[in-house]
């Protein structure tokens, strides 16, 4: 936290971990612990500096989720939720719908379980299917790292993007989102850097169009006569004139 200066932590599966090992000096812990059983459960840490206060979540489903509602000048609110939905519980629209209404502004970042070639899976899931119906219908966007971020202990299982972030409304700029070699858990820490550009060298990250919408958009359009498409998949770029 100290070496990366993170403002703001979101975390999943707290398991069991009491509230107060857990504390970190300059840090405000919230917690959203599973009552039924020892496994899942998120937290939120963040900096005392900042102005933030806790938020209370809407009844969910098959999502757990903790968040905070920052206050920040040259912005309205954002709301930021640590999500995870734990495998194999299918996401739900409900669950999606009532956490992207909590705000105008929202970012929703953490363990989705979803599978996607988009950003980089060997294979797309019955939730991921799911996300790419409900991204138009919702009104979000999807940010991935270009790597992945979840490393199976049993060296046969491939690896994976599962953790990723979902935006609703929030005109910040997106600095970069990486993955960070760190730490021994499974899924490795994601970096998710916004706000004004202040030049550093932009890393690769996946920001995620729905194409099928951009595509049906053109076809009802008669004053089109040239498109220029470009795609940048982490790094690569490919363009293609129609």
């Amino acid at each position: 936290m100290s070496e990366y200066g993170i403002d703001i932590a979101l975390i999943q599966e707290t398991s069991e971990a009491r509230p107060r090992a857990c504390a970190i000096a300059g840090y405000v812990q919230l917690r959203t612990d599973r009552t039924y059983d020892r496994k899942g459960g998120t937290a939120l840490y963040y900096s005392r500096s900042l102005h933030c206060c806790p938020i209370k979540i809407p009844p969910l489903v098959n999502m757990e989720a903790t968040g905070c509602r920052l206050a920040m000048t040259g912005h309205r609110t954002i709301i930021i939720v640590s999500v995870y939905l734990p495998s194999p519980k299918p996401l739900l629209r409900s669950d999606l719908r009532a956490l992207l209404a909590l705000g105008d502004a929202v970012i929703l970042f953490g363990d989705f379980n979803c599978k996607n070639p988009r950003w980089g899976c060997a294979i797309m899931n019955e939730n991921e299917e799911k996300l790419d119906q409900l991204q138009d219908r919702l009104e979000f966007e999807i940010i991935a790292p270009s790597t992945a971020t979840y490393f199976p202990h049993n060296d046969t299982y491939r690896t994976s993007i599962l953790d990723i972030a979902l935006t609703k409304g929030v005109a910040l700029n997106l600095n970069y989102i990486e993955t960070l070699n760190r730490l021994s858990s499974d899924h490795r820490p994601v970096l998710l850097k916004m706000g004004p550009p202040d030049g550093e060298r932009p890393i690769p990250t996946i920001k995620i169009t729905d194409w099928k919408k951009v595509s049906t958009a053109f076809e009802k359009s008669t004053l089109l006569r040239s498109i220029v498409y470009l795609m940048t998949l982490g790094r690569l770029n490919r363009s293609t004139m129609l």
